[in-house]
């Protein structure tokens, strides 16, 4: 019951725009933040046992100084299209991992096998969108790396961290067919994140161990899918508004991969398969919803 440490991180921010001739602006910006709640995640499986590691003794919160440079513009008729070019690169301090072959199921004291370095992120975000009309949307594309660096993981070099995204593109199309009614459809794309797959196998007892070498050495499949949707204006009064939404989520019934797991083959003796297991395919909703 006794206190044991007490952290306090200043939170200091900074934005600067300067609007340069016409509709167009350069942004900079500064910004730190603080997180006293780690995740822990299993990067030797593609279902991670999450778990969640507050600040203690040892585990310091971690620390993220992030700057960044943008360039907006509007054009077209009214200003109906926004386009920016934003790059950004993001110091991190006191990251934390598990060690090579900690025990992460039934671990009742996982600080004993945490390592502790450093991070960075880095990346070009790009958005052009269109705000006005009958026809409007946007797409997103962001290029991007999350590394992390700490002594006693991939011999201390930088490795991608699990929510590591190459490529992250989104784009949304809104249409307004008539008064009461509004379509839309939303498509992702990012690449899958990295994770630790075993490079080999050996035999103990009888039973097959896996191997494994290079800290988040793989990627999950890449990951995209297609949403569609309708919404209803069945009322609308001063007082009162009606609509009724339906939706597919995922409307060609794409097999995301969720884990991916591996065993000894039942056909072929010797040999290792990777199984792949999905959750959510094609997914129809309807919703009502209201507003007094």
């Amino acid at each position: 019951g006794a206190l044991v440490r007490n952290y306090f991180v200043p939170e200091p921010r900074l934005a600067l725009s300067y609007r340069l001739a016409g509709r167009h602006s350069v942004k900079l910006s500064y910004t730190r933040n603080a997180q006293y709640l780690h995740l822990l995640s299993n990067s030797a499986a593609s279902n991670p046992t999450d778990l969640w590691m507050p600040g203690t003794n040892n585990v310091k919160p971690e620390i993220a100084d992030q700057v960044s440079l943008g360039w907006f513009q509007n054009f077209g008729a009214g200003s109906q299209f926004e386009f920016s070019a934003e790059t950004y690169f993001k110091n991190m301090r006191n990251q934390i991992d598990y060690r090579n072959g900690a025990e992460i199921q039934g671990n009742t004291n996982p600080e004993a096998d945490l390592l502790y370095g450093s991070g960075r992120a880095y990346g070009l975000e790009l958005l052009l969108k269109k705000k006005t009309g009958r026809l409007n949307g946007w797409v997103s594309y962001t290029l991007a790396r999350t590394e992390r660096k700490i002594p006693g993981i991939n011999d201390g070099k930088y490795y991608a961290a699990r929510q590591d995204r190459t490529h992250d593109l989104s784009l949304v199309v809104l249409y307004q067919l008539t008064p009461r009614w509004q379509l839309s459809g939303t498509w992702v794309y990012y690449t899958g994140n990295a994770v630790t797959f075993p490079g080999g196998k050996y035999e103990v007892n009888g039973a097959t161990a896996y191997y494994y070498t290079e800290r988040n050495g793989y990627r999950m499949p890449d990951y995209h899918r297609l949403d569609l949707g309708a919404t209803w204006l069945a009322k609308k009064t001063r007082r009162f508004e009606s609509e009724w939404a339906f939706s597919i989520f995922n409307a060609y019934n794409r097999k995301n991969a969720y884990t991916i797991t591996f065993r000894d083959s039942e056909t072929s003796p010797g040999t290792t398969e990777a199984v792949k297991t999905s959750l959510f395919g094609l997914v129809p909703s309807v919703s009502w919803n209201f507003r007094f």
